[in-house]
């Protein structure tokens, strides 16, 4: 069954509103310009009419409810729940595209170019839908939510819905672990996302030295928010002080 979501780029997972759906087609379809794909016609008329076949269900409240249904109830009867099974993607985009509107926002935002820079690791792709996107919502003021949405809906198709598992594909392919995540994602294929505690037990056993690397990474991570939450509650706390005390010598001065 096709997933009309992973088409758009999206995840089922997160229920996408409406402006979201609609954008995310408006993005695709820049996206898939033959000045930008290098494709042949034949696969750009395939990739055209696939995506808006997705949009014209997705759009339509009344066909997305029952396409949501079908979509579901398919999931909850196979043992897996992604539709792409590769993990690496053959279709080529033109090396020379140059936009000069992203090249103006890039001026106003300069992080932008770090988080292209991050979406590039997964594929080029992502990095242009999300550019395209950004551009046709505006929405520049939540980059970094849009960015990791956009990762997630990635890491949705590739390697299913646990989130131990995308967890995992997330660390690998961040830190340019290919070969490792190409692995993970032929573990999912195979066995199924629903296998999940198992499939990170086989992955560490073929590769401890991950194993050993993604766990320090993840406790340090959590020390630090830990950290964070500690000092936040302190200047609270240390503020609700002095209000305190601020209010007691004014009663004692009446």
């Amino acid at each position: 069954m096709k997933n009309f979501y992973h088409i758009l780029g999206l995840s089922f997972e997160s229920k996408p509103e409406k402006s979201l759906i609609e954008a995310a087609y408006k993005a695709l379809v820049k996206l898939y310009h033959p000045d930008i794909y290098n494709g042949t016609n034949k696969e750009l008329k395939r990739k055209i009419t696939e995506i808006n076949e997705a949009y014209d269900t997705l759009s339509n409240l009344a066909k997305k409810e029952i396409y949501d249904k079908k979509l579901l109830n398919f999931h909850l009867e196979k043992s897996y729940d992604f539709s792409e099974t590769k993990f690496e993607e053959k279709e080529e985009f033109s090396k020379d595209f140059f936009n000069d509107d992203w090249e103006v926002a890039s001026i106003v935002y300069p992080e932008l170019e770090k988080i292209c820079k991050k979406l590039f690791l997964y594929n080029k792709k992502l990095a242009l839908q999300y550019q395209f996107y950004l551009l046709e919502t505006k929405k520049f003021h939540e980059k970094d939510e849009i960015m990791n949405d956009f990762i997630n809906a990635f890491l949705e198709r590739k390697f299913g819905s646990s989130k131990i598992i995308k967890k995992l594909s997330r660390f690998l392919i961040e830190n340019k672990n290919k070969k490792q995540a190409i692995y993970l994602n032929k573990l999912v294929k195979v066995v199924g996302s629903k296998s999940d505690k198992k499939i990170m037990n086989a992955f560490f056993k073929e590769y401890p030295d991950i194993e050993h690397q993604y766990f320090s990474e993840s406790n340090f991570i959590k020390k630090q928010k830990i950290t964070f939450n500690e000092d936040d509650r302190l200047q609270k706390l240390t503020l609700f002080m002095s209000f305190f005390f601020l209010i007691l010598f004014l009663v004692y001065l009446n």
